[in-house]
């Protein structure tokens, strides 16, 4: 990127200097606490009104804290997040902002924020390609093409019409119709929402679900899918932060019921004042139809939202094919940003 190397004005040159020396001891753990600050950085960044990407909330990187270490700053204004691994440091998102700080208004414009960031991971890193920025939305694009980014795809989001979703009108939809019905006709269930409560049970429901798809996998003869299990097997720790700190993380949660017993969950969030996004579902998979009815139940009660994004695929062809027989209405582009 040549416009890291040209020589800067004196004052931005003194500011990547001092960022770059002192950002590690700025760095801040992201915690629950956090939210609030997160929020209203996201309101005060022009594409934050305009994606609709999952990630651009603070629940979806909050319960990953058992694989990453999250931890943020600012920088003039902008809002930084970082995530760091076993490779590295990135960002799982764009630079938040910029907000006004009392009286003051930012300077710092968002190539001279990205600059030092960069320059920062670049550092960090000793120059491992691990340098990114991940969650980069199509709205967001040219102006990182102008700073020289390479910019390559991640697996879309999958938006869907509300409405849609609920009616399940017409031959298109009369699979995941017909299973709804079957699960009512066979089950007495009842359908409600989430309590922290209801914690331990819908834990020990996760684990049975996993123990489930390996065990359906084996009466198959199918080779277990490796990547799906070790998928499954980091998902605990995040579905055990959803259970416990639903509220802390604005999540709105529901659980369905067979004679008394829980036997599946979701949980979802407000990505924008149009789009809910559902976060996570898990189903007693011996009960046929149950997956459906949740999710049927669940955008029901989403009314104020005309779009319901229920996230990417994974790259999981099983899971993308499951989220195609809904028919979305659009795929949500997502890019990787690399220096």
């Amino acid at each position: 990127m040549l416009w890291f190397f040209n020589h800067c004005h004196n004052s931005r040159t003194l500011l990547a200097t001092w960022i770059n020396s002192h950002v590690s001891s700025l760095l801040t753990s992201l915690t629950v606490h956090d939210r609030l600050r997160f929020e209203q950085a996201l309101t005060c960044t022009r594409e934050g009104g305009a994606t609709s990407l999952a990630t651009w909330a603070f629940a979806p990187h909050m319960i990953w804290q058992d694989m990453f270490a999250y931890a943020w700053t600012e920088i003039d204004g902008w809002w930084c997040l970082f995530a760091e691994y076993s490779d590295g440091l990135f960002m799982p998102l764009p630079p938040l902002g910029p907000c006004p700080q009392g009286e003051f208004h930012p300077s710092c414009a968002f190539k001279d924020v990205v600059q030092h960031v960069i320059e920062y991971m670049m550092t960090h890193n000793k120059g491992s390609a691990v340098t990114r920025i991940e969650n980069v939305p199509e709205e967001l694009k040219p102006r990182l093409y102008e700073l020289g980014f390479t910019l390559r795809e991640k697996d879309p989001d999958y938006l869907y019409r509300r409405q849609d979703l609920v009616d399940l009108k017409g031959d298109r939809y009369k699979r995941p119709r017909a299973a709804c019905n079957r699960f009512l006709r066979e089950n007495r269930a009842q359908y409600r929402p989430y309590d922290v409560m209801d914690r331990d049970e819908c834990l020990a429901l996760f684990h049975r679900w996993t123990a489930q798809k390996e065990a359906q996998h084996a009466q198959a003869g199918m080779p277990s899918d490796i990547l799906a299990r070790y998928m499954l097997e980091d998902a605990e720790p995040a579905h055990r932060c959803i259970l416990q700190s639903s509220d802390a993380l604005g999540l709105v949660g529901r659980v369905i019921c067979v004679d008394g017993a829980i036997c599946g969950y979701t949980f979802g969030y407000e990505r924008s004042p149009d789009v809910f996004c559902i976060l996570a579902e898990v189903v007693d998979r011996t009960l046929s139809g149950a997956a459906q009815f949740l999710f049927r139940e669940f955008c029901g009660d989403m009314e104020s939202y005309p779009f319901i994004n229920t996230m990417d695929d994974s790259s999981l062809t099983s899971l993308a094919r499951s989220k195609r027989a809904y028919h979305p209405v659009r795929l949500v582009s997502n890019f990787i940003a690399t220096p």
